[in-house]
């Protein structure tokens, strides 16, 4: 038989601990009202104003992700020349020429720049200006724009990280259009160099290569194509770098 176990009248009459501090809690509020409003006050003001914060916020990101939606959808715009025949009965939206539809994508851009500079919309926006002038045959003002993104990518948030070695490629690119072909190898070896942006490897390579050519550094271009083929064989580099040979003159023997 199952031994009983005594309770003490005195252990049934003590107390509830939850009940005691909760008679404790109210006892202390009605003694204390100023205090116990100011505080409940005070937490629901902040609660309330990081609520709005919050919402200006993504507000404010919701309209510039529109804004540069604006611009890119500029940027896919065809000319006239390439609608169809049916989207030219239909009177389809297109640019007369490229100059034009970069021209209204470049205004855009900068809108979203001055908008919304710091944020991810800004900085993407940074980043595209570069590509639309680079494009559009700018190449001073692209190179403006791939470094104006770099120096405010430092103290950026990392959201915009992933364009950092691209950036470095356009302003290669830049160079090598302007002529300044001894800057155009500092940045396309950049590029090469740094395992983040090996994506961009191979069209790196042969940007160094042809820069080389253009320094009559013909050993070290040959050097660059032949390393170019045996580590992206079968792809459009390789045969490119092929294409490339052919500007290369044969060594003296």
């Amino acid at each position: 038989m199952a031994k009983k176990i005594k309770v003490s009248r005195k252990k049934i009459k003590k107390p509830d601990e939850f009940v005691t501090f909760s008679d404790r809690a109210f006892k202390y509020i009605s003694q204390n009202k100023n205090v116990a409003f100011a505080v409940i006050s005070g937490i629901i003001i902040a609660l309330l104003a990081f609520s709005m914060i919050n919402y200006s916020l993504k507000t404010r990101r919701a309209k510039a992700e529109a804004l540069l939606a604006e611009a890119f959808s500029i940027l896919n715009t065809p000319l006239a020349g390439q609608l169809s025949q049916e989207q030219a009965l239909q009177s389809a939206k297109s640019f007369a020429s490229s100059q034009e539809r970069n021209k209204q994508a470049i205004s855009k851009l900068n809108e979203v720049v001055q908008k919304f500079g710091r944020n991810q919309a800004g900085m993407e926006a940074r980043y595209h200006l570069g590509e639309t002038y680079f494009v559009d045959g700018n190449y001073q003002a692209s190179l403006s724009a791939y470094e104006d993104f770099l120096k405010q990518l430092k103290s950026a948030k990392p959201a915009a990280q992933f364009l950092e070695y691209s950036a470095y490629l356009g302003i290669a690119k830049d160079h090598y259009q302007l002529g300044n072909y001894e800057k155009a190898n500092e940045n396309f070896q950049k590029v090469i160099d740094q395992k983040e942006g090996s994506s961009y490897k191979p069209e790196a390579m042969l940007g160094l290569a042809r820069s080389l050519i253009k320094l009559k550094k013909y050993d070290d271009a040959r050097e660059k194509l032949e390393a170019l083929i045996q580590t992206y064989p079968g792809s459009i580099y390789e045969q490119l770098a092929k294409l490339e040979q052919a500007n290369v003159p044969a060594r003296k023997k």
